[in-house]
């Protein structure tokens, strides 16, 4: 769901690599994106946003607000009311940490199914790769094995 350009829109800092997975057209597409509340995307938005104040130790390195300046950004338009004097950088670094986190755990159930069937870990990550874009310099593939050695390794 797109949206015109406005005021109301919120920009949420991600990876590179995740906003290309996000904008997947099986997933969001093209944004801005009018979220509901009952939205997957408005959930997690309202369970972070209703946390005051978020310290610093709650938000890794890389998402600090000095560090995400310089990421693009993924932006909403929420259908619903949202106190933005309350509103923080590390509110929306915490949504793009989960959206990074949603990234990794779509990585990884993809990667599974396809193992199922090509039997090579390598392919199934490039195939993830290919079916949504990802490009090696924004994500590179030895993280993206690791990501899904973790995973089995957690089994």
């Amino acid at each position: 769901m797109s949206a015109p350009k406005s005021d109301k829109i919120i920009a949420i800092p991600v990876k590179p690599h995740v906003k290309t997975f996000l904008e997947h057209s099986s997933n969001l597409g093209k944004g801005p994106y009018e979220i509901r509340k009952d939205h997957w995307l408005g959930e997690l938005i309202t369970a972070i946003f209703s946390f005051h104040p978020l310290t610093e130790p709650e938000i890794p390195a890389d998402y600090l607000p000095e560090k995400t300046v310089k990421l693009p950004t993924v932006e909403i338009i929420p259908k619903f009311r949202i106190n933005r004097q309350l509103l923080t950088d590390e509110h929306l670094n915490k949504v793009g940490l989960s959206m990074e986190v949603m990234f990794k755990h779509a990585l990884i159930f993809y990667a599974r199914g396809r193992m199922s069937l090509l039997n090579s870990e390598q392919g199934a990550v490039n195939c993830f790769y290919k079916e949504y874009g990802i490009d090696t310099d924004d994500y590179d593939t030895s993280a993206a094995f690791k990501v899904v050695n973790r995973a089995k390794d957690a089994r």
